[in-house]
Parts: C-alpha cells; structure tokens; sequence
C-alpha cells in the first residue's frame, strides 16, 4: 500500500473508562477500498 496515501490514521490513542482501560497506545491506518472493525470483548458495546 506504499502508492497509497491512508484515508484515516490514528497514533497512540488512549481511552478510559473510570479506571477501565478500552484502548492503550492504539495506532492504525486505514486505506482507500478497505474493511476495517475494531472488536472487543462481548459487551463491550
């Protein structure tokens, strides 16, 4: 994919929930044409 520029990025993200950590230091792109899911534990929303 290095021809293509990513349509999103993200670097190091963080997300809590009180004191419940839903991400930690989460990087990802995503790129023209593609399917992407972030998935969790069940009931995780």
């Amino acid at each position: 994919m290095a021809d293509k520029q990513p349509i999103l990025e993200v670097r190091n993200i963080t997300k809590l929930f009180g004191s419940v950590i839903a991400l930690s230091n989460v990087s990802a792109k995503v790129y023209p044409g593609e399917v992407t899911c972030l998935l969790g534990d069940n009931g995780a929303g």
